[in-house]
């Protein structure tokens, strides 16, 4: 079975939730929130990319991180 991950790169370095996500669909939904909220990896990672992975390494979806969304 899949499961997914958020995961989040910028030109130095990347790094992930550690999450193991069972639907795509909810890991989405999660790095959609995290990305719309007020959270420390889009700060850091601000310039770079968020993304969902699945267990295969496959990037299932993914977002640029602009500088405007950091809060």
């Amino acid at each position: 079975m899949k499961t997914y991950d958020i995961y989040f790169f910028d030109k130095k370095s990347s790094d992930h939730k550690g999450f193991s996500i069972k639907t795509k669909e909810k890991a989405i939904h999660m790095a959609e929130d995290i990305y719309a909220g007020e959270n420390d990896y889009i700060s850091e990672f601000a310039g770079g990319t968020i993304a969902v992975i699945d267990s295969d390494g496959e990037t299932v979806w993914s977002k640029p991180i602009l500088e405007k969304n950091v809060k």
